[in-house]
């Protein structure tokens, strides 16, 4: 089978980048597109990446954003579309598939999306039609209470109540067979179960046997499994990770497992960390606004690690904040080529790229499962180490041992 180009379309910034970045480790060319102005090569092989950022808007908003990015990412006939949805189906999931869908046949009129959202690598996993996060119904996990999109069941079919599902053991024919019934009957979406990575490298091989006319809907792990069966003549290749002088950390998402890791963070690099944590006064008032900049304009910290971190219990002005963030980013990255970021959650990230010009980011590999690092492209920081991470992804330790590594340092205690 000839390796085609790859579209990724996200509803997020840190779910385009871990999910482009299994492509890469397999060997791809991937490749996560910002400034829609400047043309890229999407020949066989390589991997674009679009950011729609419509989780958190409403399905109108979430299906046209969608569509326009499927259309505008649309290259030559060879070319594959992989719809990135949140793991936990966080977020206007069935409007993005149907805006999705929407782009994608008006040149394969007879596409169907296949739909898993499961990522076993991190612990979630779709078993007899329930989204579970570590073998817990995902509504009665930290996901349930999420203060922008939370998610209060566990039933995929209540979620996506106009898909077909597909549930139990996932054996090859079988799916094929589903498959073939959907796109004969007409259905336009088809939910399957998976709690292994065995699971969806099996639904990996039946979507490529359909060609384009089949669009993979899911997370990072069943990217990984299309990365080595659409990329099966390629092969890995090494990347080195460089050391930087010092770092720049974002957390702007609100996700329970980013705060936690900010804790160890702190706890763990005591002395060698130095915190900025504006309250939502100091963002949303004119003043307290401008005297905050003033102070971080001023700041010469020689702290080898700066966190960023934003506000928590927001659910209102999100862009605002993230805004506010990336600008307060910006004046304590500085113009040192040796700075290097850690983007903790989507909305954040996406801001502080855009805020400093990037034109796409270069993703490279893995600094920790679900966590890519790459490097930017074009702006005022070309060539910038980045790390990104999805709010709730990681170990309590990651984001302490990905910025001693980054550093190269040693951490006392660690294992």
């Amino acid at each position: 089978m000839t390796t085609p180009a790859v579209l990724v379309v996200a509803d997020d910034l840190t779910g385009a980048t871990d999910s482009s970045v299994q492509f890469a480790r397999a060997g791809w060319k991937a490749r996560l597109q910002l400034d829609e102005s400047v043309s890229e090569n999407q020949s066989n092989g390589t991997v674009s990446a679009r950011v729609t950022d419509a989780r958190a808007m409403n399905d109108d908003e979430a299906s046209q954003l969608t569509r326009e990015a499927v259309l505008t990412g649309t290259a030559g006939q060879d070319q594959r579309l992989f719809l990135k949805i949140d793991s936990t189906l966080r977020g206007s999931v069935a409007a993005q598939i149907d805006g999705a869908l929407a782009g994608w046949k008006t040149r394969q009129p007879e596409a169907v999306a296949l739909v898993c959202p499961a990522y076993p690598a991190m612990g979630r996993t779709v078993i007899g039609g329930r989204l579970l996060v570590d073998g817990i119904p995902v509504d009665e996990t930290a996901i349930g209470n999420d203060p922008v999109t939370p998610v209060t069941t566990s039933f995929v079919a209540e979620i996506l109540p106009d898909s077909e599902a597909f549930n139990g053991s996932i054996e090859h024919e079988q799916l094929r067979r589903a498959i073939k019934r959907a796109q004969d009957s007409g259905t336009a979406s088809l939910t399957v179960d998976a709690g292994t990575d065995s699971d969806l490298s099996t639904i990996a091989e039946v979507v490529a046997e359909f060609g384009g006319t089949v669009v993979p809907v899911g997370s990072a792990g069943l990217a990984s499994a299309l990365s080595t069966v659409w990329g099966s003549e390629l092969g890995s290749r090494e990347w080195v990770v460089p050391n930087c002088r010092r770092l720049v950390i974002v957390a702007s998402s609100l996700h329970t497992v980013t705060r936690e890791q900010i804790v160890a963070l702190t706890e763990s690099m005591a002395g060698a960390v130095e915190v900025w944590k504006p309250d939502l006064t100091q963002i949303l008032d004119r003043e307290p606004r401008r005297a905050w900049l003033e102070e971080v304009r001023a700041a010469d910290s020689s702290a080898p690690v700066v966190v960023i971190d934003a506000p928590a219990g927001r659910t209102v002005q999100t862009e605002l904040v993230a805004g506010f963030i990336a600008e307060t980013t910006a004046e304590l990255t500085g113009s040192d080529p040796s700075t290097g970021l850690i983007l903790l959650g989507g909305e954040g990230a996406r801001a502080v790229l855009n805020r400093l010009g990037a034109r796409g980011l270069l993703i490279h590999s893995t600094v920790r499962e679900g966590i890519p690092i790459g490097t930017i492209d074009g702006g005022n920081r070309h060539g910038t180490t980045v790390v990104t991470k999805a709010g709730g992804f990681g170990r309590l330790s990651d984001v302490a041992h990905i910025a001693a590594d980054l550093l190269g340092i040693e951490l006392e205690g660690r294992e």
